[in-house]
């Protein structure tokens, strides 16, 4: 398969240069995730950092160490392996006391993954629970005018289009098109891959209605048929378009949405979003069909997010630092794209 769309930019392609992860520290983030413990229950809870792992290998190792199958390790979210993260895990250990967590860590020339406190709770830990991710990111070696970068993200404090990062699709697209030899009978993935192939394939449809509405300049305007999604939940609503539905938009209280592609279940698009939609479906009929015999459901994305506390600083004349919260399942480096090419 050739490499993903260069799905469209919101502020025009930037001009500027720089280096993205020259080094996995040039790359933090950490969960924003407020936990109590109870002191007793089944589950032992681990805040871990680590960095050059991916989530699903510290999961493993996790189990491995607490002698219980890799179904009774859970996670909140999945972190980039190139980049220096700080997460919450869960092990489930009914009936014992729990294992001395203290000191468990593992360090390697180029990588490392370490229990920073943990504590035990009656409730497991599920994927999505965490209510943001924080972020700082350097970029190294930038080359292009300052002043246009600045004036950049000066416009996205506001919000920006809210695509699924690349590291989503695997190297260039390649989940995309595993998932499609998987849909077509030409392969049979491991279960651990399926549910990675699933997720691809809804992200790429979403991104797909994204880049429509970007190029048509209607991905912050109110269209017939639209369901609005409130600023950080995951409801959504219908409502017609009027001046107070714009006036929401503009202040960011609420964003239209896109597909995550499925069966639907309560709420549907109808009319001008509906034809949209259905265009991009109809364009990618295989991974649709196999969607819809996976069972999974619609649901509804956010086509913008806004990031919370956005600040920068040049570090020099060519390092740039910023910090920023996203909700949950937001990428960060789509965020990077719309004003330096990394």
């Amino acid at each position: 398969m050739p490499m993903l769309p260069d799905w469209p930019t919101y502020l025009g392609a930037p001009q500027a240069r720089g280096r993205l992860r020259s080094v996995p520290e040039d790359f933090e983030v950490e969960e924003q995730f407020d936990v109590e413990f109870s002191l007793d229950g089944e589950f032992d809870w681990l805040w871990v950092e680590k960095r050059g792992n991916n989530t699903e290998y510290v999961a493993r190792r996790i189990a491995d160490l607490a002698g219980v199958s890799l179904k009774a390790v859970t996670y909140s979210g999945l972190k980039d392996r190139h980049a220096l993260t700080r997460q919450w895990f869960c092990v489930h250990l009914p009936g014992k006391q729990g294992r001395d967590w203290d000191d468990i860590a593992e360090l390697s020339d180029d990588s490392f993954w370490k229990v920073q406190r943990w504590g035990r709770h009656r409730q497991k830990l599920r994927p999505g629970s965490h209510r943001a991710n924080r972020f700082v990111i350097r970029l190294r070696e930038v080359v292009g005018d300052r002043d246009d970068i600045d004036r950049r993200l000066k416009v996205l404090c506001a919000g920006y289009p809210n695509y699924f990062g690349e590291q989503r699709f695997g190297h260039e697209g390649a989940n995309i098109e595993q998932c499609r030899a998987w849909f077509e009978g030409e392969s049979k993935p491991q279960r651990f891959q399926r549910s990675i192939y699933l997720s691809s394939a809804r992200s790429y449809l979403f991104n797909e209605v994204l880049a429509l509405r970007l190029q048509a300049g209607t991905w912050l305007s109110p269209l017939e048929g639209e369901l609005y999604s409130l600023r950080d939940s995951g409801s959504v609503f219908a409502a017609e378009p009027d001046e107070d539905i714009e006036k929401r938009i503009a202040e960011g209280d609420i964003h239209p949405s896109g597909p995550l592609f499925g069966k639907v279940a309560r709420h549907s698009v109808t009319a001008e979003v509906d034809a949209i939609e259905q265009s991009v479906f109809a364009a990618h009929k295989t991974l649709c069909d196999g969607l819809l015999r996976h069972g999974m459901k619609m649901e509804r994305r956010s086509l913008r997010v806004v990031p919370k506390e956005l600040c920068w600083q040049w570090l020099s004349d060519d390092q740039l630092q910023l910090q920023f919260s996203l909700p949950s399942g937001c990428f960060a480096t789509a965020l990077v794209r719309e004003f330096i090419n990394a």
